[in-house]
């Protein structure tokens, strides 16, 4: 970059901290950052240093909290300035997510990575439970789709308790069939900031469970009406949610419908489009 000199703008997409590299850059070469924040950042100098020297930063409004921490630590002046911090939410383009296919068993689907917050083990003792109420197999599925860095921040797989009827794929090709292929998709995850998956398994068209906790999808999907809530850690409200939708397939077919409505809001085009007035064509 420093031998070509026709870079004008670069994008760090990770966070300031783990995009650090491209501040030092900008010491060297007349470049502009853009940062992307879509999960909260740590309260560091280093942090801070990255958001002062960026030009703009695009954030997901649950960040915010730790964007004023980490400008706090490196800097007296805590002052956002709306024309370099701006908000925006994380969009889909529809047309590349398949929809739900027809099927006569309910498929229950958990997509995430083995991040400890992401708390799978809640998702596998729930199927654990509800196995023991349906005593026919062949009536639901379950589908778990992971991601396993080797990180302490994960949990290692082979300590999570092995459950009948529940199908496991590594960071599989196909999530978009996989996913067509079930009916629910639920979420554990502790606060989530966004959780796109969650948006694509609304683009989808399946019914959606996720933690009552005041998260994003928390605030923004009505219990009963386009998902279906429960209480964050306790499994027998989660129990009773896959058990609701189990027995009542035209409630879940009524909830995936709205959910799938809701997700329209959700265009690419439309939550990006201030990211991509910042980018020169």
């Amino acid at each position: 970059m420093i031998k070509l000199k026709r870079f004008h703008k670069v994008i760090g997409i990770s966070g300031p901290s783990v995009d650090f590299a491209l501040y030092l850059l900008s010491e060297l070469i007349n470049i502009n950052i853009i940062q992307l924040v879509q999960g909260d950042i740590a309260t560091s100098k280093v942090a801070g240093f990255g958001l002062i020297r960026a030009n703009k930063v695009f954030y997901l409004p649950s960040t915010y909290h730790s964007i004023q921490r980490a400008l706090e630590r490196s800097s007296k002046n805590t002052v956002i300035d709306k024309e370099i911090f701006i908000p925006f939410i994380n969009g889909l383009n529809k047309a590349s997510i398949k929809a739900k296919k027809a099927n006569n068993r309910v498929g229950l689907l958990w997509a995430a990575s083995l991040l400890k917050w992401k708390r799978i083990e809640l998702f596998i003792d729930a199927v654990d439970k509800v196995n023991t109420i349906y005593t026919d197999s062949n009536q639901y599925f379950a589908n778990i789709c992971y991601i396993e860095p080797k990180t302490d921040a994960y949990l290692d797989i082979a300590q999570l308790n092995p459950v009948d009827n529940i199908h496991w794929y590594q960071d599989p090709d196909n999530l978009n069939d996989i996913r067509a292929a079930c009916s629910v998709f639920i979420s554990t995850s502790e606060k989530e900031p966004f959780g796109l998956s969650i948006l694509e398994a609304m683009v989808a068209g399946l019914a959606i469970v996720i933690p009552a906790d005041d998260a994003y999808w928390d605030q923004h999907l009505t219990d009963g009406y386009d998902c279906i809530k429960y209480n964050p850690h306790d499994i027998s409200t989660l129990v009773s949610a896959l058990v609701r939708l189990i027995d009542n397939p035209n409630l879940l077919s009524t909830l995936a419908q709205r959910a799938n409505e809701a997700a329209q809001y959700y265009c690419h085009l439309r939550c990006y489009s201030t990211i991509l007035e910042s980018i020169p064509h």
